[in-house]
């Protein structure tokens, strides 16, 4: 067996660790080549990318996205990558990032930042960024393996065998020391400190947490790996506002160069110095800023347009097998797609009439108007996931009457109970305690962050619009995706095959097919490229109906909304502006104002994130430690966020613990952990959480003994 077939784990058992070139064969690719060319001492060694005639093809090579064309990524460059959907922006950076690429260096060291994988949630979100580098991964493993050589008697007895390996230990500690190897978790527990996530948090596993929150994860794990490239693909899906700055502030300062795709027109002003535009199977390169593109861009195609005008008029009558006939095709097709999109965007995502309501009675017995009609009225609701475990997503009661005339516009950091809010208005869930009132008659559409999860994706788009309307025709209903942007050909094509963004117009066909009375958007900008976001705002502005919108997009927020919801743990406030409301919901915005720079505790200040708050926690806690509502209705909380072991009422019990006993312990999450008994006093037990090293004193009804087989120093399997 040659040492190509050998697995990872076969290589690393016969590596010769005196031999440095065996020893670099253990390390990720990128490192290898640029081991190779210091040890050539190779010169004009850049960390930039210069393809020419680049061709790039769909996974099942049925289409042609770029063709012949040049791939140009200067070192230290911050760029945005810009195109239409399925313009091949993400199928490019999957490439780059996969050595799928011919021609692409390969002692490039790319990370592609995206939504972590199913494999990469098992972990806890401190252990998952602290792992998250194979390379440095690989250098603690292989220095802590000569260290065990060097101290046993497997030495090399050979006098040059021990020199070398003793230097190639020297050489791993350096290169460990040059990647800042040896405070790798004390750097990736500050940096998540700065993310929300306090000592709790960072203890949670990644499965445990919601969509935004794993996100921070991600982009935790992309900052810590520090990639000579790093390509991030809508890092800002379900990321709240102070996420969304804290990105912006570490993109500012990256050393490295990053190729970023966003629907986020203000992170893209405020970070790219240039653009790759994907426009007819070409990249097209633009040195200024993103603001500065747009304007440049519309110019172009207007007078594009304006001179293939003049072409098609002078050669109006050309023979179409000569060279002119065959370039007033090309023309043509080109100026029939460009007011082809003009009219799509100008039209997209649009809403029939709705049915108009019967009137409703008000608290004096007339009829109300019909946009003070109540469509879902909340009154004094609560609710938690788990009641029994103390902790509540809304503890104090809350009110929210949803009329035909609402216009608001959710905010608040990821974990305060935005989408709850949404799935208790939908009946998606069901509060504790308190009622949800609906109008008899009207309709309700509702997009979600996870939506298109609904979708069959062995279907197309087409079918999928037949069976939602069966009395429809076909023709009707692709006429209406067309609308949406999901052209004939997108239609018939299996959604297997679709972008995320095109699986979110399809979506958006079904809801606006007829046309609701309230329209419930949670993060609606996720995977919509640029052009259809500005086309959905438009789209919002025209509807005629209630609009409930939560988005981090603050562009969004201002154009659509008429009154602003500030939900944080322990507040739920309504605002007449976004500026209040802002200034309400996060703690830096009157820093940031003053003209000061947005603290690194920003997230860490602001209520939500990795922890639970205390204004949630309905465990055992003193009065003076209980929320004080004030009289603008906001609550004052004094005590920390830290988080309390579960204090249930001592029960009394047969089973008794001794000092040293291995126990199964409750934590604050609902969940039992491998414990161990360090004192009893009376009825109350101080444990010790064995893997994390937490003590609390618990009850005895927080305790249970521990199986035979979680005697060892484990805690309970996550469900």
């Amino acid at each position: 067996m040659t040492a190509k077939q050998l697995t990872p784990e076969e290589q690393f058992a016969q590596t010769d660790f005196s031999d440095r070139d065996q020893v670099m064969l253990l390390f990720p690719k990128y490192v290898q080549e640029q081991y190779q060319l210091t040890k050539s001492r190779a010169k004009g060694i850049t960390k930039g990318v210069n393809i020419e005639l680049f061709t790039l093809k769909t996974p099942f090579g049925d289409q042609t996205l770029l063709q012949d064309t040049s791939l140009i990524i200067e070192p230290g460059k911050r760029q945005c990558l810009y195109g239409p959907n399925s313009s091949g922006k993400t199928l490019l950076m999957t490439s780059m990032s996969e050595g799928k690429m011919k021609d692409f260096p390969k002692h490039l060291h790319v990370h592609h930042c995206r939504e972590l994988e199913p494999h990469e949630l098992s972990d806890t979100v401190l252990g998952t960024v602290v792992n998250c580098n194979p390379y440095l991964n690989m250098l603690k493993r292989v220095e802590k393996k000569m260290t065990e050589i060097l101290a046993s008697d497997a030495k090399p007895t050979d006098s040059k065998k021990l020199e070398d390996l003793n230097g190639n230990l020297d050489y791993i500690k350096m290169s460990i020391n040059t990647i800042r190897g040896n405070d790798a978790e004390d750097r990736a527990s500050k940096m998540l400190r700065v993310l929300g996530f306090d000592e709790f948090g960072q203890k949670k596993f990644v499965h445990e947490l919601s969509g935004g929150l794993r996100m921070r994860v991600a982009l935790c794990m992309a900052f810590f790996i520090d990639a000579d490239l790093l390509l991030l693909d809508e890092p800002t899906n379900h990321l709240d506002f102070p996420s969304v700055l804290w990105l912006e502030n570490r993109l500012r300062g990256y050393r490295g160069s990053f190729l970023l795709v966003s629907h986020d027109r203000e992170l893209l002003n405020n970070v790219c110095t240039g653009v790759l535009l994907l426009e007819d199977k070409q990249i097209k390169y633009y040195n200024c800023g993103f603001k500065e593109f747009e304007k440049k861009k519309a110019l172009e195609d207007k007078k594009r347009n304006e001179e293939v005008d003049k072409f098609l008029e002078k050669n109006r009558n050309a023979d179409p097998s000569t060279p002119i006939g065959r370039m007033k095709y090309d023309k043509k097709i080109w100026q029939d797609k460009y007011l082809a999109h003009q009219v799509a965007m100008a039209g997209k995502f649009t809403f029939p009439i709705a049915t108009p309501l019967a009137a409703q009675a008000g608290p004096d017995g007339k009829p109300l108007a019909p946009e003070d009609i109540s469509l879902i009225n909340l009154q004094n609701l609560r609710f938690s996931y788990n009641e029994s475990t103390g902790v509540w997503i809304f503890n104090t009661p809350i009110n929210f009457n949803v009329t035909a005339s609402t216009r608001c516009g959710v905010m608040g950091p990821n974990g305060a109970g935005k989408s709850t809010l949404l799935k208790l208005l939908t009946h998606k869930l069901k509060p504790n305690e308190g009622t949800v009132t609906d109008h008899p008659n009207f309709k309700l559409a509702y997009f979600g962050q996870h939506s298109t999860a609904e979708l069959d994706l062995e279907k197309t788009a087409l079918e999928f619009m037949c069976e939602q309307f069966p009395e429809e025709t076909t023709g009707a209903l692709k006429n209406h995706l067309g609308k949406t942007g999901v052209s004939d050909t997108v239609a018939n094509t299996r959604m297997e095959r679709l972008s995320f963004s095109q699986r979110s117009c399809v979506i958006f066909a079904k809801l606006t097919y007829v046309c609701p009375h309230l329209l419930i958007l949670d993060e609606p900008t996720n995977f919509l490229d640029l052009e259809s976001v500005d086309s959905l705002i438009s789209a919002c502005n025209k509807y005629k109906g209630a609009l409930l919108l939560v988005s981090h997009n603050r562009d969004f927020l201002k154009k659509c909304a008429k009154q602003f919801l500030s939900v944080v743990p322990g507040q739920f406030l309504m605002f007449d502006d976004l500026k209040r409301a802002e200034q309400a919901t996060y703690s830096f915005i009157a820093e940031m104002e003053e003209g000061g720079k947005v603290g690194a505790d920003a997230l860490a200040k602001t209520p939500g994130g990795g922890s639970v708050h205390s204004s949630q926690d309905n465990r055992a806690k003193s009065e003076a430690e209980a929320p004080k509502k004030a009289a603008d209705g906001s609550f004052t909380i004094s005590s920390s966020s830290a988080p309390k072991p579960v204090a249930k009422k001592p029960v009394a019990a047969a089973v008794t613990y001794e000092v040293g006993e291995k126990v199964q312990a409750l934590w604050t999450d609902g969940k039992w952990y491998a414990g161990q008994i360090k004192k009893v006093d009376k009825d109350k037990y101080t444990v010790l959480y064995i893997q994390y090293g937490n003590t609390a004193v618990l009850p005895i009804a927080s305790i249970k003994k521990a199986p035979v087989a979680a005697a060892a120093a484990k805690p309970a399997p996550k469900k």
